[in-house]
Formats: structure tokens, C-alpha cells, sequence
């Protein structure tokens, strides 16, 4: 790859906007420069005002995103956008990015519905442009491994896999730390639009999308308020595979387990534990044994154990910088288009739980966006009659 730098623009600076800032400037992320960043808050003024890259240049400060994208200098500023922006903003200011010839890499979720989704993979294609997720998790060495076995086979034919996530305990100071949060109206929805959007985006990139799902879902468990803070759903897919899938804000332990059965072999991921359990092809087995039950299955077994290690935004970053500069989406961890798909995970179990109905993928963009105004209208009648 070339010395090119690429000028990047952030818009959003709350918390994982401002880690984004903060490793850019200081040098952590070695193939991008931050020239402009969008600052509506007063009180964020005087941290904007500290803002120098490694090379002495001050960051441009900007008080909207119409007023960054309306600069007399926007063609020459910067060559990419990272949005960091609540979820219900992210469509607008990425098909505003596209349409001025500028890359964009979004935060999880794409957007907050399906349509909007849709309408961003759009203006990409249009644009032609490179279109990135942040789905940093797809780097973790536990999931990486996992991937790599599924895809040559080692696991034989999926046929089961159960998933239990507790990991995101959520307090209610959380959940009132900004306005838009927990909330249909602000959110899109809880736990599912939020914390398990990397989730789910991991389990479509493991196990592909399902074709049907149901879901279970006791709204506002935990909080008083109208989303979803746990969530049960269960996957079905035309090749016979059948998945469980358990996401929870509100439970003190920390679980985060991960089961895959395949014909070949077992794979238990807890935490950052990886037990490994090999054996013969069952399908034969059953069919060929002249045996009641297991007494000539032999089992091989190995342990993996991976490091904690800081999240992987920085190499997420310098590989959307790479994909911009070269203009190659290979070098992508997640394209952009990708995003519809965990979205659509979570639509379609909004859809079921709130219908009591198995629904089949996709949902309808238009099904879903009247759903939404109806939870949405709601919930705002819950809190105008408190």
C-alpha cells in the first residue's frame, strides 16, 4: 500500500465516537487523518478546540453535519465520513456522504429500520463508492477460528447451534443517558437494535440468515419502559439446521456461551474458552454401527483458551482506510450492505413477538415501518399517561 493518508470527517462525539477521535489524532490508526469533526454540544467546544493530528494540524470544527457537508472547501476537507450518530440519523447522513463522492463507514446498527437500510446500501451502489460496518467483533481470535473451521468443513453439516449472551448488563442510569435511548421512538428498539446488533451480525456471518424465526419477547422485563431488554428467538433454516438464540440486559452474571453442532464435531465457546470435540461422522455412525448408542463413537478433544485483548477498532479503522485509498471493499471487515442483515434479524423478531407468529425472512420494509409507528405511537401514549 502507498504513504496516502486519508482525510477522514467524524460526525457524532459520544462515547464511541470520541474513542474514534481520540485514536485517530493521536497516531494510533497509522492510515488516516482527521480533518473535520461535527460538534453540536457547547460543552464538547473546548475538548473540540484541543483537537490536533500527529502532523501539528488542527481538526475543522463543524456545529452540524449540513454545515460540514456545505463547506466551500467539502471536496479537498476529506475523502471519508465515519458516522458515530444515534441510529435514526445514520440514513440522511450517509446518503449525503454518497452523494458528494465520499466513502462511509457506519456504526452498528446500519440504521434503525429496514427501509432505511435499504435506501443507504442504495445510494452506495449508486455512489459507487465503499460502504463499512463496524462489526470489530468479526476480528476476535475466538470468532476468527470458529469461521475458519466452519468454512473448510471441520465441523461437518451444521446442525444445531444454541446461543446464550448476558454480557451487556444495562443500568437504568444507561438507559437515561440520552434521550433517544431504550425507546421506539429514539432507538428503533432495546437490547436488539442496540447491544445485540453485533451479535447478531456475528451469528449471520457464522451461520448464514435463517429462513424462519420466531420470537419471544417480555418487553420492558427489567426497566419500565416499552423495548425489549431480553430477548428468545428461534431460527430455522431450509437445510435442517435449527438455532437458539437468548440475548439479556438485566441478569447479574456474565454468560456468554456459544454451541455448534455439527456432524463432525462439537464446538463450545464460553467466554474466551474454545472446547473443541471431534468424533466420526454421526450420520454414518447411526446408520452403519451395529451398536445401540455411542460405545464405538471415539472422541477427540482440545481446548483453546484466547487472551483478552483490546477491542480491534484500530485495525477495523486502518482496513476501511485501506479499502477507501484503494478503493477496494475487500479490505473491509463488514460491507456496508452486510448491515441489512442483523438488522433484519431484529426486525423480524420485533415482528414475530409483537404478532405472536412464526415470521419468514425477509420482512417487508413496509410491513416492518408500519409496525414501528404503531409501538412507536405506543409508547408515547404509555408516557403521556404517566
Amino acid at each position: 500500500m502507498s504513504d496516502k493518508i486519508l482525510r477522514a470527517a467524524l460526525i457524532g462525539v459520544g462515547n464511541m465516537g470520541k474513542k474514534y477521535v481520540q485514536m485517530i489524532v493521536s497516531g494510533e490508526v497509522s492510515n488516516i487523518k482527521l480533518t473535520a469533526v461535527v460538534i453540536r454540544r457547547d460543552e464538547l467546544m473546548e475538548w473540540g478546540e484541543t483537537l490536533v493530528n500527529t502532523d501539528g494540524e488542527y481538526v475543522k470544527i463543524f456545529r452540524s453535519a449540513d454545515d460540514m457537508f456545505k463547506a466551500e472547501d467539502v471536496d479537498t476537507l476529506f475523502d471519508a465520513v465515519i458516522i458515530a450518530t444515534p441510529h435514526k440519523t445514520h440514513a440522511k447522513l450517509a446518503v449525503q456522504a454518497f452523494s458528494l463522492g465520499k466513502d462511509v463507514l457506519c456504526d452498528k446498527p446500519a440504521a434503525s429500520d429496514i427501509g432505511e437500510a435499504l435506501t443507504m446500501n442504495e445510494a452506495a451502489k449508486k455512489s459507487g463508492r465503499i460502504y463499512g460496518m463496524v462489526f470489530h467483533q468479526r476480528l476476535y481470535p475466538k470468532y476468527m477460528k470458529i469461521k475458519s473451521m466452519i468454512d473448510a468443513g471441520e465441523l461437518g453439516e451444521l446442525r444445531r447451534v444454541n446461543l446464550i449472551n448476558s454480557r451487556y448488563l444495562r443500568t437504568s442510569y444507561y438507559h437515561h443517558s440520552g434521550a433517544w435511548r431504550s425507546s421506539f421512538t429514539g432507538e428503533g428498539g432495546g437490547a436488539l437494535i442496540n447491544q445485540g446488533q453485533h451479535i447478531l451480525d456475528m451469528f449471520q456471518y457464522l451461520f448464514g440468515m435463517p429462513q424462519r424465526m420466531f420470537a419471544l419477547i417480555p418487553f420492558g422485563k427489567y426497566n419500565d419502559f416499552a423495548v425489549d431488554d431480553e430477548d428468545t428467538i428461534i431460527m430455522d433454516y431450509d437445510n435442517g439446521m435449527t438455532a437458539s438464540f437468548v440475548l439479556t440486559t438485566g441478569e447479574a452474571c456474565h454468560e456468554e456461551r456459544l454451541e455448534i453442532i455439527g456432524t463432525k464435531a462439537k464446538l463450545l465457546l464460553e467466554d474466551n474458552t474454545l472446547t473443541i470435540t471431534r468424533h466420526q461422522d454421526v450420520e454414518e455412525y447411526i446408520k452403519t454401527e451395529m451398536v445401540n448408542s455411542r460405545e464405538n463413537m471415539q472422541y477427540v478433544k482440545e481446548t483453546i483458551e484466547f487472551p483478552k485483548a483490546p477491542e480491534p477498532y484500530t485495525e477495523l479503522l486502518e482496513r476501511f482506510a485501506r479499502a477507501s485509498l484503494e478503493h477496494n471493499d475487500t479490505y473491509l471487515v463488514a460491507k456496508g450492505d452486510e448491515g441489512i442483515n442483523s438488522l433484519m434479524l431484529c426486525a423480524g423478531a420485533y415482528y414475530s413477538a409483537c404478532n405472536g407468529i412464526q415470521v419468514k425472512l425477509p420482512v417487508g420494509a413496509e410491513d416492518y415501518s408500519r409496525l414501528m409507528e404503531e409501538l412507536i405511537m405506543k409508547e408515547k401514549s404509555i408516557k403521556n399517561n404517566i
